[in-house]
């Protein structure tokens, strides 16, 4: 009989988390009843924005990086959080995907069980058909209620797995023991957002069907607990298969075996499950994940043996043999950067995010923009959801410029950290690219850059705001930059568009320290660790990628001494921004370095005061086109010698307003460059009536970066107005953001 099993596996979890401890505290009781009673330390609280269909594609966007997409025909999805009565939720994962046609898609729903079912009915698929693959996603979000018994076990999370013939990672055996009885020990009927709950009920009904399906799997398979190396449970919180695997070794008469021995058979596997709390279907999986990233010795041909229990109920018992080489499969890294660079909530934070309410009358409704990995729920419109992708498309500048070579020699304990501000623009957006005046202002936002020694002699990239982990050497570094300028001249070539040049969003910082290790001939004695964390919205025209660039070169440059000047700092910079919006004013880049309020005008920048007039910043959302794309678009407005002093025009009125500090003034010039953006047809119709309705009320409003030529959101708008309550309600009505910000008089600097 051909080996079937599994393939690859990702697991995926929300990008922000809540401490139980700090629920504890929150709750008036002490930490150890969930660190201690549970076995659990933290949970995946989802944000708004995040839900099934986002963790399952980000899961198996992560599994699917070296499989060939044509092989998959069937996609079957696993989940008792479904978010539609009739369609599955798999469908919205196979377009995100971009999955072919000829691909069957079904959801499949009994509690927590429902993946090991989908499991099961994949295998004599494959058997049948070996040169075939199924993904297999698995994605839940546990939800109890506020204040409830529950609370503190919930979670949420994804895993896919890539099931094939000759699997690279583990081959399930034939046999199993299933028992399947009617209870009602945990149920969620139609009407309600939250489950209902018999938790002592439930927790002995798992013991007592682990019992039943061990036994019916044992008399089939001839196989005693001996035969097994490591085991996986269903794990609802990580105390209850502690009790469960000691109530397995018990049955069997094993319970003379040492406790560390005994630990080591399951403890690994629980690693992830105590800082993501309950997946519900994907948790026996999840645990799989844990066991395999985590237990250092070689598994090869070592025997699993799983348990699957979904309540109502549904237990299966089953085992699987790891195959030779498993480790090259592996996404540990990503696993370890995806957890350990997730946000933790306050308490407030954690009730804001459960708070949240999803219209249920049709209306149309924008989610609030969160981090979400590279696809998030971006609005409701007619009770339908719309989703996205939210990675930005990024592109290059070559120059040439060489140093003699430059070594690390810094200590173990050396640390350097750098932070680059963000930008608003105030004027100028577009007419700058074409050699016209603009004026931009630095905020207290930042990207943080920060640099340690690492042992293994590579960089090690922790990006933790792009769910991103991985080494490079930096030869492999150089190799990346070189791939991704060939690209760019292809796109200069108009070979293809700038959202092709680079395909994610951690190539940009990837590729600005490839230029800066090419331009110093940086060589490496030891590793260095890179961690970049950003608190700006990405992709919303606050300069993000360049506050990223001029972090990384920065922080390097001060790490190895190298002391660049300002301009040589500024044209590496540039080389790299182009490779984010194909021709870079470097506009973005000036205000990082400076910090301030500047005037630039042919090259000369002139520094002015931060603005003392009433403004706001409301985020729209990510723009579905990029920078790039937009500059491409409108490029032929301004062969137009007319629309090029317009915008010239309204700058340098914006200029002397400042320099006068005259609200009026300055007003009038916002409201005079919305015009002009909107003729250039970078403004959507929303975002203009969203403006409309802040002049309406006395105030002025424009967009701050690129805008978008397609799509309702434009990234980041100012507002200028004399009632902050009055913008906030109407941004609320619009389902915008307002995002606290203040100008910010130093440029990239040390922390």
């Amino acid at each position: 009989m051909v080996k079937v099993g599994i393939d690859t596996l990702a697991i995926y979890t929300s990008q922000y988390a809540l401490q139980l401890a700090t629920l504890a505290e929150a709750r008036g009781i002490d930490a150890e009843k969930y660190h201690t009673g549970l076995g659990q330390f933290s949970m995946s609280v989802p944000p708004p924005g995040e839900d099934i269909v986002t963790m399952a594609a980000n899961a198996a966007k992560q599994a699917l990086q070296d499989i060939d997409l044509t092989h998959i025909e069937l996609l079957l999805f696993a989940t008792e959080s479904g978010i539609d009565q009739s369609k599955a939720a798999g469908i919205f994962v196979h377009h995100l995907l971009g999955l072919e046609a000829r691909c069957r898609v079904v959801e499949l729903k009994q509690a927590c069980y429902s993946a090991t079912a989908a499991l099961q009915l994949a295998l004599p698929f494959l058997r049948e058909n070996p040169n075939k693959k199924v993904l297999l996603i698995a994605s839940d979000i546990a939800r109890y209620g506020l204040n409830t018994a529950g609370e503190s076990s919930q979670g949420a999370g994804a895993i896919a797995m890539v099931l094939s013939a000759n699997p690279r990672i583990l081959a399930f055996e034939p046999e199993y023991g299933v028992v399947t009885e009617s209870v009602m020990d945990f149920w969620r009927p139609n009407y309600s957002h939250e489950a209902f709950v018999d938790g002592k009920y439930s927790s002995k009904l798992y013991l007592t069907l682990l019992e039943k399906s061990w036994e019916q799997y044992q008399q089939l398979s001839g196989r005693q607990f001996a035969d097994h190396d490591y085991f996986c449970y269903h794990t609802p919180v990580p105390r209850l298969v502690e009790k469960a695997h000691q109530h397995l070794l018990k049955i069997n008469a094993q319970t003379e075996l040492p406790v560390d021995v005994t630990d080591e058979q399951f403890q690994a596997s629980l690693a992830y499950g105590r800082k993501m709390g309950n997946s519900y279907s994907a948790a026996l999986y999840v645990a799989l994940a844990s066991l395999l990233d985590n237990v250092t010795d070689d598994l090869s041909g070592k025997r699993i043996g799983f348990y699957s229990y979904g309540s109502g109920c549904v237990a299966e018992y089953f085992s699987g043999v790891v195959q030779p080489g498993y480790q090259q499969v592996l996404h540990a890294d990503y696993h370890a950067g995806l957890l350990s660079g997730r946000k933790q909530l306050t308490y407030e934070d954690y009730v804001a995010f459960y708070t949240f309410k999803y219209n249920e009358e049709g209306q149309t409704q924008d989610v609030p923009v969160h981090s979400t990995g590279a696809y998030r729920l971006t609005r409701l419109q007619q009770h339908k959801r719309v989703y996205e992708k939210t990675e930005l498309a990024v592109c290059d500048t070559p120059i040439t410029h060489k140093t003699t070579m430059t070594k690390l020699n810094k200590t173990k304990d050396h640390v350097i950290k750098v932070l680059a501000p963000g930008k608003l623009i105030l004027s100028g957006e577009h007419a700058v690219v074409h050699g016209q005046p603009a004026l931009a202002m630095a905020v207290n936002r930042y990207v943080t850059a920060t640099i340690t020694h690492d042992a293994v002699p590579q960089i090690l990239f922790d990006l933790s705001d792009l769910a991103h982990h991985s080494r490079l050497s930096v030869t492999s570094l150089r190799h990346l930059k070189d791939k991704l300028k060939q690209k760019y001249h292809s796109f200069i070539r108009g070979d293809f568009g700038i959202r092709d040049v680079l395909q994610k969003p951690f190539e940009l910082a990837q590729f600005a320290l490839g230029v800066f290790a090419d331009a110093m001939n940086l060589t490496l004695p030891h590793g260095v660790k890179i961690q970049v964390q950003s608190d700006l919205p990405i992709g919303c025209g606050m300069g993000s990628s360049a506050a990223t660039i001029i972090s990384v070169m920065q922080a390097v440059s001060d790490y190895t001494q190298t002391h660049l000047s300002t301009e040589q700092l500024f044209q590496l910079a540039l080389e790299a921004e182009n490779m984010q919006h194909g021709h870079s004013s470097g506009l973005d880049l000036r205000v990082a370095m400076h910090g301030g309020c500047i005037y630039v005008n042919n090259g000369e920048i002139e520094q002015r005061s931060i603005p003392s007039f009433p403004l706001y910043l409301v985020n729209t959302g990510t723009p579905v086109t990029s920078t790039g794309q937009c500059v491409e678009k409108v490029a032929s407005h301004f062969q137009s010698e007319q629309m090029k002093n317009e915008f010239a025009a309204v700058t340098k009125a914006m200029d002397s307003a400042l320099k006068n500090q005259s609200w009026h003034a300055m007003r009038d010039a916002i409201a005079a460059n919305h015009k002009l953006l909107v003729a250039i047809g970078v403004v959507p119709a929303k975002v203009q009536q969203f403006i409309a309705d802040v002049e309406a009320m006395g105030g002025a409003a424009k967009i701050c970066g690129a805008g978008a030529v397609m799509g309702d959101q434009a990234g980041a708008v100012m507002v200028a107005a004399d009632n902050q309550h009055d913008v906030i309600m109407l941004s609320k009505r619009f389902g915008y953001n307002v995002i606290p910000i203040a100008g910010e008089m130093r440029g990239v600097h040390a922390a």
